[in-house]
């Protein structure tokens, strides 16, 4: 995980908990808001009902005092002068009483009084006839509150009426039993009005509501609306008190708070858009999802300049690390305009450079000291052969062969033209294998006993490699493998391509070595320094790593036949790792 995405998961769990924190706050105001919004309609409607209930109920008060009055009582009681004088002033007196009671209540009313048994009735406006069938069949419907359609100074007018009995043990369906009845009615425009000034602080639309169907609406009410909630089911305007819920109406959502009045059997409907009604919430939740976008927003913003201004720089930084390490030690880092990283940047250019310059210095110093150390190695090489091939020549001069001293010195000859050559260190393994059968056959000459093939494929004899590597294998295969067993023996120098891979093995069928022996020569081929006894195996073994780089060397193990089987390996590449020619 890289720097950047860690910073970015730090943004991350810094900002998920405010997030959190704050949607939780959020949904708990918000749920907080919706149930006091909730809770103040109700309480304005239930308000407003009382309201109404107040002024109906004080008006029920006043019926109740005149069924009480003694000029009433008097006159209910059949108590009526004779004198047509008196009568007048009687009747006089009612009226003027009735219309002090109307008087008293804001509301546009009438006061009407019904005396069955002198079959009069007397109003607070304009006189009225006694109809008894009519009468009879109003107080069938019941005592309560009922609107009817009623002609008022002779225009018609929708009122609420209501019915009192006196004396109380009478009934409303016996008018012989009945002295007095008082009439109230209340003008529908008294409703009407209220429910305006309750409409007028909001996109409300209130209106009255009876079980029957019957309906009083305000004066900008929306008439076809309201049909369609009071026909709705879902409104539940006929359920238990108080009610809320929630309707669809052409594809907008309505709040309807429904209050029944248990005095007037009439309820109370308030529906508003949901919308408005929510319009706070709503106002609240854009907010949030607003500070929620500009919180992720900065938060995106910071990851982006931490990542240009930290994460470019330091992939920068690490890219150029890898080139040096792959020995681009020519590279360096372009400055740009960043305060944070140019000290570094500087720093780092002036170390590549000074890397470049000790590895240069230090190159060409390893170069001529390996140089040095080859030429030496080779040296060391050199000798043994010589001093056998001089007693050779010694031991057949004695025996006056001049055949062998003849072959023998030709093929000394070929071996020191090639040996001394000193100003190329590297030649092909077509060369190699050459100078190799020549040695071999010298030794042949020498042991009687030796035979050296070779299989090798095209390829791999065009391949360079360091001069005197595949002879000092072979001369340990003669004189530690082949010279202490009886019998003839063969050399098989072969070869292979493999993935890259170049190997030359070199097997004998010699007396080999002991697993212990084995061991005890690997350990000392990977010793760094020369071991005290001169190995030319270990010179080989160095060579190839000094000339090829990692991966090279020797692989010493035991041959199927008995012997010992040497195998040179190094991975092809484009340039020696020296450079040496």
């Amino acid at each position: 995980m890289n720097l950047i995405t860690k910073v970015i998961l730090l943004i991350f769990f810094l900002i998920a908990p405010i997030f959190v924190i704050y949607l939780y706050s959020n949904q708990q105001s918000t749920q907080v808001v919706e149930e006091q919004i909730n809770i103040a309609n109700q309480n304005r409607v239930s308000h407003f009902l009382n309201a109404i209930e107040d002024t109906m109920e004080q008006v029920s008060v006043y019926a109740n005092i005149v069924t009480k009055d003694p000029d009433f009582v008097e006159l209910a009681a059949g108590v009526v002068p004779e004198n047509g004088y008196d009568y007048s002033l009687m009747i006089g007196t009612i009226e003027r009483k009735l219309g002090l009671f109307s008087l008293s209540t804001s509301w546009m009313n009438r006061i009407s009084v019904y005396f069955p048994a002198l079959e009069l009735a007397v109003s607070s406006q304009t006189p009225i006839a006694y109809h008894k069938e009519e009468l009879a069949g109003q107080l069938r419907q019941g005592t309560g509150w009922t609107l009817r359609n009623v002609q008022v100074s002779g225009i018609a007018r929708r009122v609420f009426t209501r019915y009192f009995v006196g004396p109380s043990a009478a009934t409303a369906a016996d008018l012989s039993k009945s002295s007095i009845i008082v009439e109230v009615d209340l003008m529908e425009d008294n409703i009407t009005q209220l429910l305006d000034s309750f409409k007028t602080k909001g996109n409300n639309d209130p209106f009255f509501y009876k079980a029957s169907g019957e309906y009083v609406l305000n004066s900008s009410s929306d008439e076809p609306m309201v049909r369609e909630i009071i026909q709705s089911s879902a409104a539940g305007l006929d359920g238990p008190n108080p009610r809320q819920s929630v309707v669809r109406l052409h594809g907008k959502q309505y709040l309807i708070y429904a209050l029944t009045s248990d005095k007037l059997g009439w309820t109370l409907v308030d529906y508003v858009p949901l919308e408005d009604i929510l319009a706070p919430v709503t106002r609240s939740k854009h907010l949030f999802y607003l500070t929620s976008g500009l919180l992720l927003l900065f938060g995106v913003i910071a990851a982006f300049l931490l990542y240009v201004h930290v994460q470019v720089p330091i992939r920068s930084l690490a890219q150029s690390a890898f080139q040096i390490k792959k020995g681009e030690l020519s590279t360096r880092i372009t400055a740009k305009q960043n305060r944070d990283f140019q000290l570094l940047v500087t720093q780092f250019n002036e170390m590549a450079a000074q890397i470049q310059h000790l590895i240069e210095k230090v190159y060409l110093s390893d170069i001529r000291a390996k140089e040095a150390s080859m030429k030496q190695l080779q040296s060391q090489i050199n000798p043994h052969f010589l001093y056998n091939s001089l007693a050779f020549i010694v031991s057949m001069a004695k025996m006056e062969r001049t055949q062998p001293i003849v072959s023998m010195a030709h093929s000394l000859a070929d071996y020191y033209r090639y040996t001394t050559r000193n100003d190329r260190m590297i030649t092909t393994v077509r060369d190699e294998l050459a100078f190799v059968t020549s040695y071999a056959e010298v030794m042949n000459w020498q042991l009687g006993k030796i035979r050296c093939e070779t299989q090798m494929p095209e390829p791999l004899l065009h391949e360079t490699i360091p001069r005197l590597l595949i002879q000092p294998i072979v001369e340990n295969a003669i004189v530690h493998g082949l010279e202490p067993k009886p019998e003839d023996g063969i050399i098989r120098i072969s070869g292979e391509e493999e993935q890259g891979w170049r190997r030359i093995i070199v097997e004998d069928d010699g007396v080999g070595m002991s697993p212990s022996e084995l061991e005890t020569l690997r350990e000392r081929l990977e010793r760094p320094e020369l071991p005290p006894r001169s190995c030319g195996l270990w010179n080989v073994h160095m060579r190839l790593r000094y000339h090829f780089g990692e991966g090279a060397g020797m692989i010493v193990e035991s041959a199927d036949s008995g012997g010992l089987r040497v195998t040179l390996q190094w991975l092809k590449r484009e340039a020696p790792v020296h450079g040496q020619e």
